[in-house]
């Protein structure tokens, strides 16, 4: 009975609109006629807003009024006896009513609990997976390189697979916070230039070992200052991994080109790449924590689940497709919020 017909988010300020109605129907009736049972509608309707303590208070307001029904409008004129049982058994399912929502919010408080360690456990869970899949394989790269010292060709792949596992960690790190506590950027004025130009000196060394070329394209209008109020760690973050990715899947020998434009209302951040695309399959969980794309993808899943949250606590979306012509594109709004 709680549990099925209790209704959410119903205003305060209606529930007690309708006890009140049934009190001024209650007191134009004769006591003879017992109506205090349909004071289980507000008590059901404001449940969802009311703690357990404030619940038992209003069970005794409502059972005050239909007893105080007895002397008034005009006291019982016979079988008083049999009014006040009537009475009284309107209180106790009043009082059986106001148990099962207690109890019902005790359940629920219980079920959202096990939800949240649930949530907890899985992602625990994810990302022992994710370690032991994705951290082998640039371990695995370093040993094998370490066997190719002799000759003098391992410096760089050593350095390329321990970059590699940095940025695993440091995504893990940055996913974990945002699970826990939300990600909260440190606003500022910060120029979107510098930050993608930045983004772009990190990345062109790795993108250079696949033979693949980074183009920055900016808007041409001199009068429009690449500015905006944001967290330049996080942007910066954001666009570097939106490159890797592309990076990631590319051909050797392809361009990622990274564009940025002035649009109403804000900046795009827009990075495309020459490779296959994306499978349309996995469009619809591309952004989401572990949602890798493709059978081979080298992804961890991470990197654009993390674009997503910087954009998202920036104020602005994400959104991924495939070039007509070929190759995948992924555009980031930002708003241009005032410091």
């Amino acid at each position: 009975m709680g549990s099925t017909v209790m209704v959410n988010a119903v205003p305060i300020g209606l529930v007690w609109a309708i006890w009140l109605l049934i009190l001024l129907v209650e007191l134009a009736t004769p006591p003879e006629v017992v109506l205090g049972i349909l004071y289980v509608a507000p008590l059901l309707l404001g449940a969802s807003q009311r703690s357990s303590r404030q619940s038992w208070r209003f069970l005794l307001i409502c059972c005050s009024v239909t007893l105080v029904n007895l002397l008034l409008p005009r006291p019982v004129d016979q079988n008083a006896v049999v009014v006040l049982i009537n009475r009284l058994l309107a209180c106790i399912s009043l009082w059986v009513t106001t148990a099962l929502v207690v109890r019902n919010q005790v359940l629920q408080r219980q079920s959202t609990a096990l939800n949240v360690e649930l949530a907890e456990t899985q992602l625990r869970s994810d990302v022992i997976a994710t370690l032991a899949h994705d951290l082998k394989t640039p371990v695995l790269g370093t040993l094998a390189s370490l066997a190719m010292l002799e000759q003098g060709a391992a410096v760089q792949a050593i350095r390329s697979s321990q970059q590699r596992c940095l940025r695993l960690i440091n995504d893990l790190l940055e996913v974990f916070r945002a699970e826990q506590d939300g990600l909260k950027p440190q606003h500022e004025s910060c120029n979107l230039l510098a930050i993608a130009q930045e983004a772009v000196s990190t990345v062109e060394p790795i993108a250079a070992q696949r033979k693949i070329t980074l183009v920055l394209r900016q808007p041409q209008a001199s009068n429009s200052p690449l500015t905006l109020n944001g967290d330049p760690s996080l942007l910066r973050r954001l666009i570097e991994n939106l490159l890797l990715n592309a990076v990631h899947h590319s051909l050797r020998g392809e361009r990622v080109w990274l564009q940025l434009s002035r649009q109403p209302g804000g900046w795009h951040v827009d990075v495309r790449d020459g490779g296959p695309g994306f499978p349309p399959e996995d469009l619809p969980r591309l952004f989401q924590r572990f949602g890798q794309t493709g059978s081979g993808s080298r992804g961890t899943g991470l990197g654009l689940y993390l674009c997503r949250l910087i954009a998202e606590a920036h104020g602005g979306s994400i959104l991924a497709s495939n070039c007509p012509g070929g190759g995948a594109r992924v555009v980031v709004q930002l708003p241009e919020v005032q410091a």
